[in-house]
């Protein structure tokens, strides 16, 4: 039993150990309209597509901003013909764990964790010391941003076409299955 424990406990550092290091904030801005309030913290979502976001940070155009939080994305600037987006992309089948919803006026930040592909599970029931620290940054940085101009290559149709869906569930704000099917 004390082997089991031990090996469980090993698993779960690995997996966190592989979760926070090298981290960076990825934005996704989107008007959500009512299927904001579907997003509950602590709760685990999977996303089934591929997710679109972008290293750049500046004022928003939109309702609501998706902050994503992620050391395993595919940076995809130096494919962009022009549009300067910051574009980065994650995974298909991504999940994610809700750390934050923080509302400020008619603004609102979701803070997203992109979670591992192998050991997502063990953050259904975890929460670190450092996700609280990450929220108060990312916080800080979302005030900041409030007062910035809109980034316009952020503001076009096209861009705000690639993340009008939200993240985790359907248009219809039906969440998706969390297994691997």
């Amino acid at each position: 039993m004390l082997t089991e424990k031990y090996k469980k406990r090993e698993e779960l550092e690995k997996v966190i150990e592989f979760t926070y290091p090298g981290i960076a904030l990825l934005i996704r801005d989107c008007n959500l309209g009512d299927l904001g309030s579907k997003y509950q913290v602590g709760m685990v979502l999977k996303e089934l597509g591929f997710t679109d976001a972008s290293l750049r940070r500046g004022g928003m155009v939109t309702t609501h901003r998706l902050a994503i939080l992620s050391n395993h994305y595919d940076n995809m600037r130096v494919y962009e013909h022009d549009t300067h987006w910051g574009l980065c992309v994650l995974e298909a089948g991504s999940h994610f764990k809700v750390l934050d919803i923080w509302t400020r006026g008619d603004k609102t930040q979701i803070i997203l964790l992109h979670l591992p592909q192998k050991g997502w599970e063990v953050f259904d029931s975890v929460a670190t010391d450092m996700d609280q620290k990450l929220v108060d940054i990312v916080r800080e940085g979302f005030e900041h941003c409030l007062k910035l101009p809109p980034i316009p290559e952020l503001s076009t149709q096209s861009w705000l076409k690639r993340c009008y869906y939200p993240v985790g569930m359907s248009e219809d704000g039906d969440y998706f299955p969390l297994g691997t099917d």
